[in-house]
């Protein structure tokens, strides 16, 4: 029925599906046993303030700049840091930008930057919660809301700006040291089309 090469080649496909459904299972279990922001204490309610940002980033630090021609924006950010596009999959998502600076400390799960451009129903379900403490900010000319909150007892800022039929999402992670980066890419952010 099968030749050799036949069996050799399914033998190394089913063992591919097999890795890949190990990975998968492994992943599923580490993002099951994270603490979600939905299953937190009630957030503080804060009256929404507006937020202004420096007229332009620190020129103390060497810079490189991200241009994404897709979806038409660009940012500065250090030379050091690295950036990977559409590390994980989402059906919400239509891109997503990683970017974390080239510590020790690398968790791929958890970056020090996040752009995600995804669609307007996901935002909806996932910050619905949140719409009483966001702030006004200007991002690159858009006006978008601004979310400080703790997740599992960790700070975070998220920040959300309508983009034509979807919405990016730009998230800074907890540690605080990276603050004046977050800063620079949003103050050097501009929208290209």
């Amino acid at each position: 029925m099968f030749s050799i090469r036949g069996k050799s080649f399914l033998f190394i496909l089913l063992i591919f599906i097999g890795l890949l459904a190990s990975a998968g299972f492994i992943l599923s279990r580490k993002y099951s046993q994270e603490p979600s922001r939905f299953n937190a204490p009630p957030l503080p309610v804060t009256p929404p303030t507006s937020s202004t940002l420096p007229v332009k980033p620190s020129s103390s630090i060497d810079t490189k700049t991200y241009t994404n021609t897709e979806f038409g924006f660009e940012f500065q950010y250090p030379q050091n840091w690295k950036f990977e596009e559409n590390s994980f999959y989402s059906p919400f998502s239509k891109f997503n930008l990683q970017g974390n600076s080239s510590g020790a400390n690398y968790n791929p799960f958890y970056p020090d930057f996040l752009i995600n451009i995804v669609t307007p129903d996901f935002v909806g379900r996932q910050f619905s919660d949140l719409k009483n403490i966001a702030s006004e900010i200007n991002i690159g000319g858009v006006k978008g809301s601004k979310y400080e909150y703790k997740e599992g007892g960790v700070p975070h800022t998220t920040i959300i700006l309508p983009f034509g039929q979807y919405k990016i999402i730009m998230g800074f992670g907890a540690n605080k040291a990276y603050q004046s980066v977050f800063n620079q890419i949003l103050t050097s952010f501009k929208f290209l089309k």
